[in-house]
């Protein structure tokens, strides 16, 4: 029955018109034009902004100023050594005056400049994205005291970028906010549905969450360091009188918003929502994974949907309780860990039954500083902590090293991002997941000038990093059996019954199903 069935040849009763094979299609194809990505589109260098911190009074008093960092706009930094530098002092040829090392960036911006404009040249444009569907990176670099924690989170009614980006996203979504509770962000760029009683879970956990932020606030524990007192005892995130910036956004769909936020201590990933342990107890640490794709997440990180940006900073605040902090000589309040605050965004079409287009996630980093143990004098575990962040953001330079290299010359050198939990965390933004930005916050005083121009070295050569920026697909909508068999029966009623059709003949014989003689072999043992 098969034998015959393969045999048998294809008719067809109506004449059959080959005029058109007969065409020369080859100049007709190399005229079209097909909707592509421009090579612009496709990858673009890692964008690399600088922002000189000002200096404090007792700076200015001790003579720190000695004109090191000029600004040469709108994207260029001179760097001169003062007299006591190590550069300075190891110069091969005294009688030659010094000579200052220029540096060039995406966008140079000076001690004056106010939050909003920084956030607006800066951060702005990856939240667009964001919100239409892409995936972006924010990650600040730079040594101790250099105006990290003013740039990122910023004191209370002077927001840095984070607190802003919470309130653009919001801003623009306005009335669109999916309430639900059904669906969850899962991994990397994957989601789940909940039942009624993980629904109910994740309410409880809601909750008990925001209680636990109450009890916090009523404990009124201050802090010193005006930048962290503001963040923690703050009651807004933003100053009223400021203008919000809103951007367009789809009307047709709603928006789930997730946040996670986690930290890199010591080569180990802690959950800052949860409650940190009393004792001796120490915190669990949680595992990175991958997914089918080398995507990596961690494996059982707590995400908290929020419905407002009051919310979300709410849980910024109480993560940031959680974070790892110590006095060192240099800084009253160092952060002694990397932190990660995730921002995931579920497009939802809610009509019927919720479907979700696309999963995007913003990624905002607040990388540690890193340290000379001779300036901060740290001893002991605060020691280890250096020695374990220095590692970090050592292994981080080389992984922008061999990124810039294999750009250029072959044979490709391999790029280490498994030698530290934070490149590995990153490596996905760097291979093609989504757009990337780094800030770069330097101290201009001249006894901090040899490491400022390690900092400048370092970011140069993130600077002609290429970034791949390629736009995932949206996720296909799971369809159930009954709707597969309407559209295939919608289908084949509107299909015009005089489409003629372009087949001539077709020739089959046994060899169109024959099996490789390996495949074969294989199945038989």
């Amino acid at each position: 029955m098969m034998e015959s069935c393969l045999n048998t040849k294809a008719e067809r009763r109506d004449q059959v018109v080959v005029e058109d094979l007969r065409r020369d299609l080859v100049s007709e194809f190399a005229t079209l034009t097909y909707p592509q990505l421009s090579s612009a589109d496709e990858q673009e260098h890692l964008k690399v902004y600088l922002r000189i911190r000002p200096f404090s009074a007792a700076e200015s008093h001790n003579g720190e100023s000695q004109d090191c960092v000029t600004i040469e706009p709108p994207d260029t930094a001179l760097l001169k050594p003062p007299k006591l530098s190590l550069s300075a002092r190891h110069s091969s040829d005294k009688s030659l005056p010094q000579t200052g090392q220029r540096f060039q960036f995406s966008q140079v911006y000076g001690p004056e400049t106010p939050q909003r404009d920084f956030f607006q040249g800066t951060v702005k444009d990856l939240v667009r994205d964001v919100l239409e569907g892409g995936n972006s990176l924010v990650f600040t670099y730079g040594v101790t005291n250099a105006g990290k924690t003013f740039t990122f989170l910023g004191p209370d009614a002077d927001a840095g970028i984070l607190p802003r980006t919470l309130d653009v996203i919001f801003s623009s979504i306005g009335e669109q906010v999916f309430n639900g509770t059904s669906i969850k962000p899962q991994r990397c760029r994957e989601f789940t549905r909940l039942n009624a009683e993980q629904q109910a879970e994740e309410a409880a956990f809601k909750i008990r969450f925001f209680r636990q932020f109450k009890e916090n606030e009523r404990s009124n524990a201050s802090l010193q360091n005006s930048t962290n007192k503001s963040l923690f005892e703050g009651t807004s995130m933003m100053d009223t009188s400021e203008q919000r910036i809103n951007l367009e956004v789809d009307t047709n769909t709603k928006f789930s918003v997730w946040v996670s936020f986690c930290e890199i201590y010591n080569e180990n990933i802690h959950d800052l929502l949860e409650a940190a342990p009393s004792g001796a107890m120490k915190r669990m640490n949680l595992r990175l994974s991958q997914d089918i794709k080398g995507n990596s997440f961690v494996k059982d990180l707590r995400w908290v949907q929020v419905n407002t940006a009051e919310e979300a900073y709410k849980v910024l605040k109480l993560g940031k309780k959680n974070q790892s902090f110590s006095e060192t000589r240099l800084n009253f309040l160092s952060s002694r860990s990397h932190s990660i605050f995730s921002i995931r965004i579920l497009r939802i079409e809610d009509i019927g039954t919720p479907r979700v287009h696309t999963v995007s996630e913003l990624c905002l980093c607040d990388l540690a500083g890193s340290e000379r143990c001779a300036k901060t004098q740290n001893k002991g575990e605060r020691l280890k902590e250096a020695g374990n962040i220095n590692m970090s953001l050592l292994i981080l330079g080389k992984c922008l090293n061999a990124l810039r290299h294999n750009q250029q010359a072959k044979p490709p050198q391999h790029v280490p991002f498994r030698e530290s939990k934070l490149t590995h965390y990153l490596q996905s933004f760097f291979c093609g997941r989504g757009k990337a930005c780094m800030i770069v916050n330097i101290n201009q005083c001249a006894s901090m000038y040899d490491e400022t121009l390690n900092v400048l070295k370092f970011s140069a050569v993130a600077q002609k990093v290429v970034v791949l920026s390629s736009r995932l697909p949206p996720i296909a909508p799971k369809r159930s059996g009954c709707e597969v068999s309407i559209i295939i029966n919608t289908a084949d009623r509107d299909r015009p019954g005089n489409r003629r059709s372009s087949l001539i003949g077709w020739d089959s014989s046994l060899e169109d199903v024959q099996e490789d003689e390996d495949d074969e072999e294989k199945i038989r043992a």
